[in-house]
């Protein structure tokens, strides 16, 4: 934005602004002095310096607040405190009750993927099917973990084990709200807390009990928040489309057309590719009625999208006319959880959104 030859005559200094701040470079022929004069005039730092919404600014002040009172939480004394009723309440104790209730929980989720596969013949399992069949398999390695470490903290607090450094951190993480570490190894990226990250771990069994119950058929809508590899549903997406049009996998790429339908309006499968749904748009927001991107609205940090036709076709080289190239990731930390690009449709020019950061996350850490 800043690298070009009207920097040295007179060059907006706030790129896009669209008038909510401005300063100029200085006066062309401007002396040392005048030019020190000049930068003595620059209005206070603002996102909007940097391209970016004022919304920016308050994700990342959230940001450090959340930090401050992790560190905080942490720290706190790990002695008993009397609750309201003026019972004692041990961390210990807390994580007692937590392991149980997680326990519980778990403890019967299980996806009978043999028996699934051996259900179907090889002609009638395609590139969707293997997609969902692994999809289970990741989630019964994570609920195994789960209820294995669950186990053994159990007897570890009756007694009947020795207390180990994993089972002592399961228990730390369990009073904190956190997410073991040897679950986060086999979980899918995310930055939810532990409440959150369980409550998350309910919807996308739901997800995968509706597919298993009616395994040659997925979704009409496929929430690809919800699914451990996201990449591999959109490979599918391509592979499908190789077998259908004869064209080699290399040369394709994942197409994105945003429509005007929530998850629940979908009434039948797309015609082409897959419509999925479970995004949000970070830096910006959709406009439904112009079907474009347009300025996020003040403090709305996040906006869901409609549902997304997806389906793949050959790769187009050069920008295309009228299009953002969005980034997909995983969470709001962005990398190193990159999924794929989308094309969304804009009046603005695309460099706006490329300096405003704007991406899309499928997990955005909160349900909205």
């Amino acid at each position: 934005f800043f690298m070009r030859d009207e920097i040295l005559d007179e060059l907006q200094l706030v790129p896009f602004a669209d008038g909510k701040l401005a300063w100029m470079t200085p006066a062309s022929g401007s002396n040392h002095e005048k030019v020190l004069e000049h930068i003595e005039t620059m209005p206070g730092e603002s996102p909007l310096f940097f391209g970016m919404h004022p919304n920016a600014e308050i994700g990342f002040r959230t940001t450090q607040c959340n930090q401050l009172f992790e560190t905080l939480q942490a720290l706190r004394p790990k002695e008993d405190s009397g609750d309201e009723d003026g019972e004692a309440s041990s961390p210990m104790a807390v994580a007692e009750q937590l392991c149980n209730e997680i326990y519980d929980d778990v403890n019967e989720i299980k996806f009978e993927t043999d028996e699934v596969s051996r259900s179907m013949s090889d002609e009638e399992k395609g590139p969707f099917q293997y997609v969902f069949l692994q999809e289970c398999d990741y989630m019964n390695k994570l609920v195994g973990e789960m209820v294995r470490s669950l186990e053994e903290l159990q007897l570890g607090l009756k007694g009947e084990l020795q207390m180990s450094e994993q089972m002592e951190a399961l228990a730390d993480n369990l009073y904190l709200g956190k997410i073991a570490p040897t679950w986060s190894k086999k979980s899918f990226p995310t930055t939810r807390t532990l409440a959150g990250w369980l409550g998350n771990i309910k919807e996308r069994c739901e997800q995968l009990d509706g597919w298993i119950n009616d395994p040659l058929n997925i979704p009409k809508v496929v929430d690809i928040s919800k699914l451990f590899n996201p990449q591999s549903f959109l490979t599918a997406i391509k592979q499908l489309a190789c077998q259908q049009k004869s064209l080699e996998l290399d040369k394709l790429m994942v197409f994105t057309e945003v429509t005007k339908r929530e998850h629940k309006q979908v009434d039948s499968a797309a015609r082409e590719g897959c419509y999925v749904s479970g995004l949000f748009i970070e830096g910006a927001r959709w406009d439904v009625n112009a079907n474009c991107l347009e300025e996020s609205k003040p403090k709305e940090m996040f906006c869901k999208m409609p549902v997304i036709n997806c389906k793949a076709d050959l790769a187009v080289e050069g920008a295309m006319k009228g299009i953002y190239i969005c980034p997909t990731y995983c969470t709001p930390t962005r990398r190193p959880y990159f999924v794929f690009e989308a094309q969304l449709r804009t009046k603005l020019p695309p460099e706006k959104w490329v300096l405003a950061g704007v991406a899309m996350i499928l997990d955005i850490g909160v349900s909205i």
